[in-house]
């Protein structure tokens, strides 16, 4: 058969997704796109926002054009159900912890599938976990993905080592809530304790941590960084910078205790990529709490903000919340911070000139240069016709360029 997989939203999604094509390929299907008269279709949705929500409907409208016998899976389709069935009832609705079970509604041994036989991805996703016990008042994901379960470290390990021997050069260990990893096996166990063994049963292989929260990196944690193996690379939300707006949104730490973290973490690991997620226009939000988010915004050096304007999800204790900020109001003041975003974003490239950073491969442009990522989470492009995707090069880093820097590939005795 040929096989169209479509995927929306986080990490966890595409690594999901990208097993039902591992499976697929193994089994002898054709991964192709919608548009080259699939006989299948899947579509794994999103509804972390309601523009998600909307591109979610969008796509399934789309891939029903296609005449092929289409999947809905993924957190809008566990919601919002009755919504999919309305745009069709010959749509199929499979729920998130069914996911895996299209593999076998199509016909194909799921056990079979070759983590190396396909991959369209030059980094590999390894999921680690999923679900959430956070209870934030704006979010629906919990609902949508129940509570928090972990893989067994020694099959995630197994799966890392078998992308290692098809020479992948860095995966990523993403999953819902990753802080939270092994607090439901038993014996309980930490990310610690899988990044360590994780570290200790590979040997070439780069590891980078998706979305963590601030109060789950522990010192052992901060220790691990010190390894050349682990990306200089940390994701973690802040969604506002006020204390009030904190409390409402019933996130677990405050304005010190975020600053006083980070300010740890940037004394033992001067220039990492510190990257961040803001809410802007919470209920509540006023004059004075964006103004204290934006200062804090400016007073960390974040190589890179992910904004989003809060919009409401049915269901939730946000949405109906007193002090909704106006639609008006919410639309200056993301813009506001995407400029700061972009100021933070060229400050970060500017200090990378001059260095060398070692750059997975990811694909090759049409102007003859090739794009990857550096251990640091920069898109950094180069000339190098041995390249290949998922492979890593050393890059002398000589100029801002673009969305990120260029660079001149070195030998491996080579230094600038």
């Amino acid at each position: 058969m040929k096989i169209a997989v479509l995927t929306l939203g986080c990490k966890t999604n595409q690594a999901e997704s990208n097993y039902i094509k591992n499976a697929a390929v193994s089994a002898g299907h054709t991964i192709v796109s919608h548009k080259d008269s699939p006989d299948v279709c899947i579509v794994n949705t999103c509804t972390v926002t309601a523009k998600s929500d909307y591109q979610s409907r969008q796509m399934i409208r789309r891939v029903l054009r296609t005449g092929a016998k289409v999947f809905v899976t993924g957190c809008y389709s566990e919601l919002r159900a009755d919504d999919i069935l309305a745009i069709s009832p010959e749509l199929s609705v499979i729920s998130n912890r069914d996911k895996y079970n299209i593999v076998s509604m199509l016909g194909i041994d799921g056990e079979t599938a070759s983590l190396s036989h396909f991959s369209d991805r030059s980094r590999p996703f390894v999921k680690i976990q999923d679900g959430c016990n956070y209870s934030c008042s704006y979010c629906t994901i919990p609902r949508a993905r129940g509570g928090s379960r972990s893989r067994p470290a020694e099959e995630i390990v197994r799966e890392i080592r078998m992308l290692e021997e098809s020479e992948f050069a860095e995966v990523v260990l993403t999953g819902i809530h990753v802080g939270h990893y092994g607090y439901d096996l038993k014996p309980k166990v930490s990310l610690s304790y899988l990044l360590d063994n994780i570290l200790k049963s590979t040997s070439k292989v780069r590891i980078r941590l998706s979305s963590i929260e601030i109060n789950e990196i522990d010192d052992r944690l901060l220790e691990l960084l010190n390894d050349q193996r682990v990306c200089p690379h940390l994701h973690i939300p802040l969604q506002s910078g006020d204390d009030t707006v904190l409390k409402r949104m019933r996130r677990p730490y405050d304005r010190r205790y975020y600053i006083c973290k980070v300010g740890e973490i940037l004394k033992r690991y001067a220039g990492i990529a510190l990257g961040t997620d803001v809410i802007v226009g919470f209920p509540g939000e006023g004059e004075e709490e964006f103004s204290n988010t934006r200062r804090l915004i400016e007073e960390i050096p974040f190589s890179y903000l992910h904004v989003f304007p809060y919009s409401d999800r049915p269901g939730t204790p946000s949405a109906g919340m007193s002090g909704h900020v106006s639609p008006e109001t919410k639309k200056m003041r993301t813009q506001e911070l995407k400029n700061l975003d972009s100021e933070k974003r060229r400050a970060y490239r500017r200090a990378q000139i001059g260095r060398s950073l070692n750059v997975v491969c990811e694909r090759r442009l049409q102007n003859g240069l090739y794009t990857g990522k550096s251990e640091n989470y920069l898109n950094i492009y180069f000339a190098n016709a041995s390249c290949q995707p998922g492979r890593s090069a050393r890059i002398w880093i000589s100029e801002v360029f673009q969305d990120g820097l260029i660079g001149i590939p070195l030998q491996k005795e080579e230094t600038l």
